[in-house]
């Protein structure tokens, strides 16, 4: 199963009457693997909060669909991400060599294990974006805005049971397609040249989600530019795309920036240039991995957490970034 969970929920019932009418219970896909390692049914916020439809993030509880289609008695109970659920079952333990005392723990999703950490550690406002296939911004104690879900935005719920205003697009299938075949090196005259002459993509290469879903890509000022500097563009593009999802939920504070874009020195200047506000690059190869295991451990903090980037001195990325948002703006 993938997006709009409850909607999947909704035709199975309505296509396959017979087969619902003899489902012991419903569980998101963790869970699921947790109930096949160790026999024990649970959900979990996170999951259940992650575009499903199934749970309302505000009043942390099942949403109207579920007691609609009246599927509350079918729904696993409800248990935090850190529950140790058993270990695993005497004939997984018997079969694979593992000791029969392995642990299992309800886990959680991944954008918001990513999210732990810092969640642990850090005081709000502040704003993680998790960088992969998807690039997804979440805001921590930011301002209160109007999410438009017509820009891709919604409301994720945190490890602790928190509502986490987000907005996401498929900046790490853009940078692949855009990138496919050439060389990512540049040079810093590469990056000037492509601020100074303004040289911009413009989105969207990945159409249909995202915050401008229906807007279709185009290079402004591209003649003649080599490798380096359409790599600059490109990279300077997905930070200002990063810039708008932040906008688009309100997000104040710090930028966290997990993921392999962290390591791209281009997207977190531009990034720091197009908010205004100072850019840490996680030195974690995966967040992910780091917040899950956290839920088996007492500690509340992990190792440092990597440069942290004030916005650039230098005024020409700042009016690269009102150049590229007016050019937007112009084409509606």
């Amino acid at each position: 199963v993938g997006l709009n969970l409850g909607a999947q929920v909704f035709w199975q019932q309505r296509n396959f009457p017979a087969e619902f009418a003899e489902a012991a219970a419903i569980l998101m896909y963790p869970q699921y693997w947790a109930f096949r390692l160790t026999g024990v049914a649970a959900n979990e916020v996170t999951s259940l909060g992650c575009h499903t439809d199934l749970w309302s993030p505000w009043k942390a509880d099942f949403s109207s669909l579920v007691d609609r289609m009246q599927w509350r008695g079918l729904m696993a109970p409800v248990r935090p991400a850190k529950d140790r659920l058993g270990p695993i079952l005497p004939a997984l333990a018997k079969g694979t060599g593992l000791d029969p005392q392995t642990p299992v723990f309800c886990g959680l999703h991944d954008s918001n294990a990513s999210l732990l950490p810092h969640l642990l550690s850090d005081r709000p406002p502040f704003s993680v974006v998790s960088t992969g296939t998807w690039v997804v911004s979440m805001a921590v104690g930011g301002n209160k805005i109007a999410l438009d879900p017509a820009r891709d935005t919604l409301v994720n719920v945190n490890a602790l049971g928190d509502p986490v205003p987000s907005a996401r697009f498929m900046g790490g299938r853009e940078f692949s397609r855009l990138t496919e075949g050439q060389s990512e090196g540049w040079t810093e005259e590469d990056a000037a040249t492509v601020l100074a002459g303004k040289t911009s993509l413009l989105p969207s290469t990945q159409q249909g989600s995202g915050p401008f879903p229906h807007h279709t890509a185009a290079w402004l000022d591209a003649d003649g530019i080599n490798n380096g500097q359409r790599f600059a563009a490109i990279s300077f593009y997905l930070a200002l795309m990063t810039a708008t999802c932040l906008d688009l939920i309100g997000a104040d504070g710090p930028i966290i920036v997990e993921g392999p874009f962290a390591r791209n020195r281009l997207f977190t200047q531009m990034l720091a240039a197009a908010t205004a506000r100072a850019v840490i690059a996680s030195e974690a190869a995966t967040g992910t991995s780091i917040g899950a295991a956290l839920l088996a451990s007492d500690q509340r903090t992990v190792q440092g957490k990597g440069e942290r980037m004030e916005p650039p001195a230098d005024p020409a990325w700042a009016i690269y970034a009102r150049s590229w948002r007016a050019a937007v703006d112009a084409r509606g």
